[in-house]
């Protein structure tokens, strides 16, 4: 259900943002999700699309980033793709911490007319 508020979060943004622009109609929302947000990028889209109607963000379509979880290395500082079961630094070998490359949910930005 967290998903269903943050796409009610993103609409009103993308409203706010295009009435400061002066613009009547949003075209494109581009929306960036971390693969560990605890969000589901195909599901903000979905609810995105359902709480749009009658909005300026109505068929407004939504462009997503997906990022890929990183992790960086506390020795060498090298940030490195977490892959499954597979947690040290390619450079050192030193077991790498989550960073919060991966953890972002935002709203980059949108097209409007």
């Amino acid at each position: 259900m967290h998903d269903y508020h943050k796409a009610k979060d993103m609409l009103d943004y993308a409203v706010e943002k295009a009435g400061e622009l002066g613009k009547n109609k949003v075209t494109k929302v581009f929306i960036t999700v971390g693969d560990a947000s605890g969000y589901s990028a195909d599901t903000i889209v979905m609810f995105f699309k359902e709480v749009s109607e009658g909005t300026i963000c109505e068929d407004a379509e939504v462009v997503v980033t997906q990022v890929k979880s990183m992790l960086e290395c506390p020795k060498c500082k090298e940030v490195f793709p977490r892959k499954l079961m597979e947690y040290n630094c390619p450079v050192c070998g030193t077991e790498g911490l989550p960073s919060k490359i991966g953890t972002e949910v935002t709203v980059e930005g949108i097209e409007a007319e």
